[in-house]
Formats: C-alpha cells, structure tokens, sequence
C-alpha cells in the first residue's frame, strides 16, 4: 500500500479506487521503528482533505506555532495544497 507522509504527523494511504485511510505517523521508541495507526476510512477527497486541515491547524495552535487568524489561514492554504498533491500522487500510482 502505497502512502504519502503529510506534514511529518499524518499519512494518506489508498485502499483501492476510492477509499483512503487516514494515519498517524508514529515511532515506536525503543526501536525507532516508524509504524502508521489507522485514525480513520474516508471515500470523499473533500472530506479528508477537511480533517487533515482541522488535525494540524489544532496540533499548531496547541503547539503554539500558530498565534494568529492570519498564520490560520496560511497553514490551512498550505496544508489543503499538500492534500492536494498526496491524493493526486495516489492517484497517479493507483493508475499504473
């Protein structure tokens, strides 16, 4: 299964022609092994899109890397465009 990291947290894989799953990207600590929980199953791009949106706009405010409506903004242009180019990647190879 093919995947693409998102902001170094989150992870888009696809299952088939319609589904993706959505995933943490987590490191086991005493291996340093890289794994990828399931957070969830989505068949809508939009959707998806909206709640990788939603997960790391919230993981900046409270990590404090965000301070203002207009860095809001900024992220979630920034993080919509890196959806954007994950599903068009998955796309592509689910093609080949």
């Amino acid at each position: 299964c093919q995947r693409v990291i998102i902001n170094g947290v989150y992870a888009i894989m696809k299952t088939n022609s319609t589904d993706y799953i959505l995933a943490d990207v987590k490191t086991d600590k005493k291996t340093r092994q890289v794994y990828y929980p399931s957070v969830a199953v989505y068949s809508s791009e939009l959707k998806l899109t909206a709640d990788i949106i939603n997960l790391c706009a919230k993981r900046a405010v409270f990590l404090k890397t965000i301070n203002s409506i207009r860095e809001l903004m900024s992220e979630g242009h920034r993080i919509a465009e890196l959806c954007q180019q994950a599903i068009n990647q998955l796309n592509k190879e689910s093609e080949q």
